[in-house]
């Protein structure tokens, strides 16, 4: 009687491992590509996320102090918030010099507990001493730079606070320079009743200036990338 016999295979012939090297080459270039696009996403999302709890922020304040606060293109508005929402505050404090760049450190952070100077003589004094009430939102003192501009996480430009205002009930924006209020094609600015954030994004770019209509073809790239606390996540997304 004959006994069958068969050959084991050792391993994997030549052109199996050759296949395996290509697929192997061929995911790694796919994630390669892939990966700075995810982790640009991961980035702005992660700003995004922090916009909506600055948001939510000044939401507070507004259900406390009646109104928002300014964003200091008109000192004007700053003196008349003050008298209204403060109205034991006798010292100027530091709300003499705020800007749509610190607006949100100074009203939103840590305040004196002393009624009569409230944001204290900067607020770097009340870091170093006092009594102080709690703040409408938690800053990482990491990120806060020259100036108490808050910055969002790995970039260089702070976040915007634009305030809608206006004299006789028709809100607008004020024309910066640098940083600008977005509108769309029609010139209606969006958040017209409340505010605008911004972030100038992973460029640090805050892109055009003036007054930006949102719409194909009068979007520069830098503006593109902008993150706002309005649409989507990006300027760009605006257009979707």
């Amino acid at each position: 009687m004959k006994t069958s016999q068969y050959t084991r295979r050792s391993g994997f012939t030549l052109v199996e491992l050759l296949t395996v090297v290509i697929i192997i080459g061929l995911l790694a270039a796919m994630v390669a590509g892939v990966a700075p696009a995810v982790m640009r996403s991961v980035k702005q999302s992660a700003i995004r996320a922090e916009i909506q709890q600055l948001s939510m922020a000044l939401e507070s304040y507004k259900a406390e102090r009646g109104e928002y606060p300014p964003d200091g293109t008109d000192s004007s508005l700053v003196t008349r918030h003050i008298r209204k929402c403060y109205p034991e505050a006798t010292s100027t404090g530091v709300y003499t010099t705020v800007t749509p760049e610190n607006a949100l450190y100074v009203f939103l952070g840590m305040h004196n507990a002393n009624p009569r100077n409230p944001f204290g003589s900067s607020p770097e004094s009340l870091k170093n001493g006092g009594s102080l009430t709690r703040g409408f939102f938690e800053f990482d003192p990491a990120r806060v730079s020259s100036n108490y501009r808050y910055l969002p996480e790995g970039c260089t430009e702070p976040y915007i606070y634009l305030k809608a205002r206006g004299a006789t009930g028709n809100k607008k924006y004020y024309p910066g320079n640098t940083y600008v209020a977005y509108g769309d094609e029609n010139d209606n600015y969006y958040n017209p009743e409340s505010y605008q954030i911004i972030s100038a994004g992973l460029d640090d770019d805050w892109g055009q200036k003036g007054n930006v209509e949102v719409a194909e073809g009068n979007i520069s790239a830098a503006t593109a990338d902008n993150i706002v606390n309005f649409g989507k996540k990006t300027v760009k997304d605006l257009l979707d």
